[in-house]
């Protein structure tokens, strides 16, 4: 009876042990492993890293993931891990050494597990976004929009309707999928999405020349950024209200903004920011009448976006600006 009692008492000690928390040895042994070095820690942790957009640092944690999932028989946490793996190579700009990790989380999810089934599907959508698959992409971000909040994953649900209103071609198919993200957001209390989700919005509407439109959001989206992003984010949407009060010749308003924008990248040296900021401003000078002082900034904002690296990243840019300063010279 002595010995049935303590078989019983370990059995019954072993079973409120996490399962991820034991390591089994060749003698049989039983290890405890720290909490902080199971699978679900680490891929947690590893999201952390990948918020505060530090990429590599956030490949070589979810590679570490994959492993400590792989030994655990984690298959839902690992499939989750390589999934984003291949997404942070696909950012990194090697799409091909991604697509190696896309196939193999493909041999791990299955749609019977709702975190890795809809991570792959966020990844998959976003390869083929990248590929210029707009039809598939919309297709996949579609499938995981509905998946998504069949199963109560908000979060995510969120997420893929911001992508289907990127890679939606029709502008009324990108406005209405950026609203029913924001209502998604706002239901689930996923307020760090607003931000992008009403920036993303008021880029629609900009792009459509709707700039009234484009400042409601754009205004929206400040109020969030400055809730819950970074630095960074928090001066671009400054910018952003700036830029579109210019557009609409309001332009003692736009100043008002685009000022304390330019002394903000000034102080961090954000060249992108100096030279967008200096653009808008050198704009409204010219539309003043003072075509002199305009000219003088747009020749700045065109240093600020060679340092910037704008001649190689950003033809677009580099070459509005400078057949701007051609016309002017004129």
């Amino acid at each position: 009876m002595f010995r049935t009692g303590i078989a019983i008492t370990l059995i019954l000690a072993l079973a409120i042990i996490p399962a991820a928390a034991i390591d089994k040895q060749q003698k049989g042994a039983v290890k405890l492993v720290d909490p902080e070095k199971t699978a679900d820690a680490l891929l947690a942790k590893a999201d952390s890293v990948f918020q505060s957009r530090d990429y590599k640092s956030a490949l070589t944690d979810y590679m570490e993931v994959a492993e400590a999932a792989h030994n655990e028989f984690n298959r839902s946490v690992e499939a989750e891990a390589l999934a984003q793996v291949a997404r942070m190579h696909l950012i990194l700009g090697d799409k091909e050494e991604g697509r190696n990790w896309l196939v193999r989380a493909q041999d791990k999810a299955t749609d019977s597990d709702p975190m890795g089934w809809s991570r792959l599907l966020g990844v998959k959508g976003r390869f083929e976004w990248k590929d210029n698959d707009l039809t598939a992409a919309h297709k996949t971000f579609d499938k995981m929009y509905q998946y998504c909040t069949t199963n109560g994953l908000y979060g995510r649900a969120v997420d893929a309707a911001h992508m289907i209103a990127i890679v939606a071609e029709d502008p009324e198919d990108q406005i209405r999928w950026s609203r029913l993200g924001i209502e998604a957001a706002e239901a689930s209390d996923s307020e760090n999405w607003l931000g992008p989700l009403w920036n993303n919005l008021a880029g629609i509407y900009y792009d459509q020349k709707q700039f009234d439109s484009a400042l409601d959001c754009y205004i929206k989206a400040r109020e969030y950024h400055w809730r819950f992003s970074d630095e960074y984010a928090k001066l671009f949407a400054d910018y952003h209200i700036g830029m579109t009060y210019r557009l609409l010749e309001k332009y003692d308003e736009a100043g008002k903004w685009l000022r304390p924008v330019l002394a903000w990248a000034e102080r961090i040296e954000l060249h992108s920011a100096i030279g967008q900021a200096c653009e808008d401003l050198g704009e409204i000078e010219i539309a003043k009448g003072n075509k002199q002082a305009g000219e003088a900034l747009l020749k700045r904002a065109r240093d600020e976006y060679k340092a910037a690296g704008y001649d190689e990243s950003w033809k677009e840019i580099w070459e509005h600006i400078n057949k701007r300063l051609t016309e002017l010279q004129r």
